[in-house]
């Protein structure tokens, strides 16, 4: 039996299918149990340690993820370095200027391989260099540029 009070003092009984509150709220029918699973102290004691393996866990992949974008963010500002390099590079020898394209070959990475391609009347160049992610990886970046040739 379900007792509700309705108003202060006035009570109302009857079967639990009478009261459209109960289910609502799935309370249990007569004949049924209601049946509350409360955690033992052994199985707190089993998982104590999970917070600090889940943290740790977190914490090693969230670095992963930011070393992986701090390389590739390395890995765009020597491609730009790279195609800049390959600009003036290709200005110069456009001029026919020795002088400022050996300035300009300066201003490539440190051991890169510049290649310069006089067909026609185009100047194309190429620089290139491999970006190591310690001894894991190492990949080839590379900028390029072409002018046309001037006329003097």
């Amino acid at each position: 039996m379900i007792e509700v009070a309705r108003e202060p003092g006035r009570r109302r009984s009857g079967k639990a299918s009478d009261f459209p509150a109960a289910e609502a709220l799935a309370l249990p029918t007569e004949g049924q149990k209601m049946i509350m699973r409360v955690s033992s102290h052994k199985t707190w004691r089993r998982q104590r340690g999970m917070v600090t393996a889940e943290l740790a866990i977190g914490i090693l992949s969230a670095t992963m993820v930011a070393v992986c974008l701090a390389w590739g963010i390395n890995l765009l500002a020597v491609h730009t370095e790279c195609a800049d390099a390959a600009a003036q590079i290709a200005r110069a020898e456009a001029r026919g200027d020795a002088p400022a394209s050996t300035q300009a070959r300066g201003h490539a990475p440190s051991g890169a391989s510049i290649s310069v391609d006089q067909t026609g009347s185009q100047v194309v160049v190429t620089v290139g260099v491999p970006v190591s992610f310690g001894k894991l990886i190492s990949v080839g970046v590379s900028g390029s540029a072409t002018m046309p040739k001037e006329v003097s």
